[in-house]
């Protein structure tokens, strides 16, 4: 059992803390940490984000903690907002996945396509007024879990752009790396957003929120895709035709949902949105069930474009 283990701040993401615990802890080596919190040593990717063998963490903790499972789950990791597109059997895998020792790989059980392919996702991010903020007000700064999700790439606290510290989110050795002035250099060349652009960063990063938080059931990608069919009849993209076929207008959906988010907002986002929007867009919406991986922040702008509303969708 652990001597003692960090007090978690608030929406700390959980790797913070066990960071925290090994600089605490004086330990030479983060495989000692490893040993020391989880019982083994392992290699698996994800583990900064979604972190598992939290049974065995727990039971691990000094009998004065009030820490559960759930708590860390909910709270300090990104478990739900990987949940909100898994039914609910995929989202209770992923969660037991989580609390027990992961054999396989967690990226499938959430159906995430390896990090290396997007570089939005590399690194951890911070908000550098967060991390004055929090110096001050804790005596040192902290990892904030929002800041780690995919697809918030603005603080909503401070109506600022996110920047990339030097910590990888997904690399082959183990590390801990607690939040520093080391590692959380302010970028000078930063990209620099137009006001317009960040107001809509803003309300995507609110969506997302929105959609890890509410708690509605995943019906599923079938269901996703039949959703899809029937906004996309009713706003004229799509026509449907004698024998059960239809007549996609992509050109023209495509056309009208980048003039909607604008070419800046979606180039940083994901560039891939603009290179070939008409197939890229078409491929989520018609065959989003034949797909072992979730795109959850494409499949949140097409729905934040056709129903103007995430609880609307999936209620």
């Amino acid at each position: 059992m652990l001597s003692f283990f960090p007090t978690l701040y608030p929406d700390e993401l959980l790797y913070s803390a066990l960071a925290r615990y090994h600089i605490r802890s004086g330990n030479k080596t983060f495989k000692q940490t490893d040993l020391e919190l989880f019982g083994y040593s392992s290699q698996q990717l994800c583990k900064v984000t979604l972190t598992n063998n939290l049974n065995y963490l727990v039971k691990n903790l000094s009998l004065f903690s009030q820490l559960t499972v759930s708590d860390l789950l909910q709270n300090h990791t990104l478990y739900p907002f990987y949940a909100s597109f898994l039914i609910p059997q995929q989202a209770w895998q992923l969660q037991d996945s989580m609390r027990k020792k992961l054999g396989g790989s967690i990226l499938e059980v959430a159906k995430v396509a390896n990090h290396s392919a997007d570089n939005s996702t590399k690194f951890l991010k911070f908000c550098p007024i967060c991390l004055e903020q929090d110096t001050q007000e804790y005596g040192e700064p902290y990892w904030h879990r929002i800041h780690q999700i995919p697809g918030i790439l603005v603080c909503a606290t401070h109506r600022v752009v996110l920047h990339d510290s030097s910590v990888a989110v997904d690399s082959k050795g183990i590390h801990y790396y607690a939040a520093s002035p080391e590692n959380c250099l302010t970028n000078q060349n930063q990209v620099k957003c137009a006001d317009n652009t960040v107001e809509k960063l803003l309300i995507l990063a609110h969506d997302i929120w929105n959609i890890s938080t509410i708690n509605i059931p995943f019906k599923g990608l079938t269901w996703l895709r039949n959703q899809y069919q029937s906004y996309l009849i009713n706003q004229k993209f799509m026509t449907l035709l004698p024998g059960e076929k239809f007549r996609f207008n992509e050109k023209s959906f495509s056309n009208s949902i980048c003039d909607f988010y604008g070419q800046e907002f979606l180039e940083i986002i994901n560039p891939n949105l603009i290179r070939n929007p008409d197939k890229y867009f078409s491929g989520y919406l018609l065959a989003c069930d034949l797909n072992p991986v979730i795109d959850r922040i494409t499949h949140i702008l097409i729905i934040k474009f056709l129903a103007n509303s995430v609880e609307i969708f999936f209620t």
